[in-house]
C-alpha cells in the first residue's frame, strides 16, 4: 500500500465524486470539511487521510457504494457503526459513507452549504459532529478539537444563535450531557498545539466569545471560563 494521498488530493477527488454522482443527496463533513474548506490557516493545521461523506438517505449511501464498487473500489459495512467503507489501498483512498447520520447525529434539520459547488455541512453542525466525536470516542481524540477550533477561526463566521439554540441543545439531547458541560468541555488547552502563537490567542478569544455569549443568554447557569487571563 503506498501512502495515503495529500489533502488536496483528496478535496479534489470529492469534486470529482460529487459531481458524477449529483442526482445522489451527498453531504462532506468530517476533517477534510474542516481543514480544506472552513480553514482560514495558510496551511493544513492537521492533514487528515481519508474522506467523510454523510448521505442524506440509506438508499443514496447504498447507491454510491454500489457505484464505486462497479468502479473497482472494495467495499465494507461496518454494522457497529452503520457505516459504509470504500477504499483502494493501493491508491492510499479511503471513504467512509455514513446512511443520513453519524453514530445518533442525524442530518435531519441540520443545515448544509453549497460552497464552490461542493455541499458541505454547516460550520456550526460541524462543530457539534465533531464535539459530538470527541464526547462519544472511549478516550476522546484531540483530533477532533483541532478541527472545531479550525471552524471556529476559519473562512465563515459563526452563528452563535444557531450554534447555541440549535446544535448545542442538540448534542446534549443524544449525549445526555448539559449544554453547560458540553460548551466547557470544548476547550482543552493541549488541543491548541498544533497552532501557531497568534491563531491560539485567536482561538481563546473566540471561546471567551462562545461561553459569554452563552452566559449572557442563560445567565442563571453561568459558565467559569476554562481559559486563563
Amino acid at each position: 500500500m503506498r501512502n495515503a494521498k495529500e489533502p488536496e488530493e483528496l478535496l479534489n477527488l470529492v469534486h470529482s465524486l460529487f459531481e458524477s454522482n449529483e442526482d445522489l443527496d451527498l453531504v462532506l463533513v468530517g476533517g477534510l470539511a474542516a481543514q480544506g474548506v472552513y480553514n482560514a490557516c495558510d496551511r493544513w493545521v492537521r492533514k487528515t487521510s481519508d474522506i467523510d461523506i454523510l448521505a442524506r438517505s440509506r438508499e443514496d449511501a447504498e447507491e454510491l457504494v454500489r457505484r464505486m464498487k462497479e468502479s473497482g473500489y472494495e467495499t465494507f459495512y461496518n454494522e457497529r457503526l452503520d457505516k459504509y467503507s470504500v477504499f483502494k489501498h493501493e491508491e492510499g483512498i479511503h471513504i467512509d459513507i455514513y446512511p443520513g447520520k453519524i453514530g445518533k447525529y442525524s442530518l435531519e434539520g441540520r443545515r448544509v452549504l453549497d460552497i464552490n459547488g461542493l455541499r458541505v455541512l454547516s460550520p456550526e453542525d460541524l462543530i457539534g459532529v465533531k464535539i459530538y466525536a470527541y464526547l462519544t470516542a472511549e478516550r476522546g481524540n484531540k483530533k477532533h478539537l483541532i478541527d472545531i477550533y479550525t471552524i471556529i477561526i476559519g473562512k465563515y463566521e459563526i452563528d452563535l444563535d444557531y450554534l447555541l439554540e440549535e446544535v448545542i441543545p442538540y448534542v446534549s439531547k443524544i449525549t445526555g450531557l448539559s449544554k453547560k458541560e458540553i460548551i466547557k468541555r470544548m476547550y482543552d488547552e493541549k488541543a491548541l498545539d498544533q497552532f501557531r502563537p497568534k491563531e491560539r490567542r485567536f482561538i481563546r478569544e473566540e471561546y471567551k466569545r462562545i461561553v459569554d455569549y452563552f452566559n449572557k443568554r442563560k445567565s442563571v447557569k453561568y459558565i467559569t471560563s476554562a481559559v486563563n487571563g
